[in-house]
């Protein structure tokens, strides 16, 4: 693809748009290696001056890293999140434009241990519905999640779970149930080799682990999660509500 040189936009940009595009396409994955400056030259009809320019660019944006004497790599592009956001996953990345991408792993119905029936408020032996997913951006795992689910508020639930790629629209459809609030606890841990395997990262990676309990309008529990995510894909945000300087009357 030859760039435009009749465009009032410098060729570098042009490149460095082109590039990005690809990499979210999937074209160039994480991990992966861009072709050399002077193939990317011959591929878009640009010198080495423009290639290295828009190349840099996006070394300093941190899509890209240069590695020494092994050539420039794509990175994991960080999303940015509120921390104290109330909305699921799923809708948190269709309101940034992007795709959600979750997979079930698995649904498993069991009795609810103490340490999971205290945050539920609910006896311990109640069953309840265990989900665990992997959620994707660009087919790059960015969340593994562990949910659970009190069956007596949500009688088969495991029969509508893979219906849709949102749980909180399960939820609001078939039991007309929807989040409020939730409290969270946000630690930093390392990755074990299971999880390390699931999340594509190096064992001893660190990861946000978050665990919530989500409350509905009524202030009544509903389900509680936990979510491991690496620290070098998700930049999380906290937003004190004040929306401006605040006057003196």
């Amino acid at each position: 693809m030859k760039l435009n040189n009749a465009s009032l936009k410098p060729l570098y940009l042009q490149l460095k748009e082109i590039i990005k595009e690809d990499i979210n396409r999937g074209v160039y994955k994480v991990g992966q290696q861009l072709p050399p400056e002077g193939e990317l030259c011959e591929m878009y009809g640009v010198s080495r001056i423009t290639t290295r320019r828009a190349i840099t660019e996006l070394v300093e944006a941190g899509i890209l890293q240069r590695q020494q004497g092994k050539g420039t790599f794509v990175t994991a592009m960080k999303l940015q999140r509120e921390l104290i956001a109330v909305n699921g996953f799923s809708e948190f990345l269709t309101q940034t434009g992007k795709s959600p991408q979750p997979q079930i792993v698995s649904t498993t119905i069991m009795d609810a241990e103490e340490a999971i029936a205290t945050p539920l408020q609910i006896p311990p032996g109640t069953a309840i519905l265990q989900l665990k997913r992997l959620h994707y951006v660009n087919d790059v795992p960015l969340v593994w999640e562990t949910v659970y689910y009190p069956l007596t508020r949500f009688p088969d639930l495991e029969k509508h779970i893979a219906e849709s790629i949102s749980t909180y629209q399960v939820l609001k459809k078939y039991y007309d149930v929807e989040p409020a609030y939730n409290l969270k606890t946000l630690n930093v841990i390392m990755a074990t080799q299971d999880e390390a395997k699931l999340l594509r990262c190096s064992i001893g990676t660190p990861l946000y682990q978050i665990d919530k309990v989500a409350y509905d309008e009524d202030g009544h529990p509903f389900h509680s999660s936990c979510s491991l995510i690496p620290t070098d894909r998700v930049t999380f945000t906290i937003n004190t509500g004040q929306t401006g300087p605040r006057r003196n009357n």
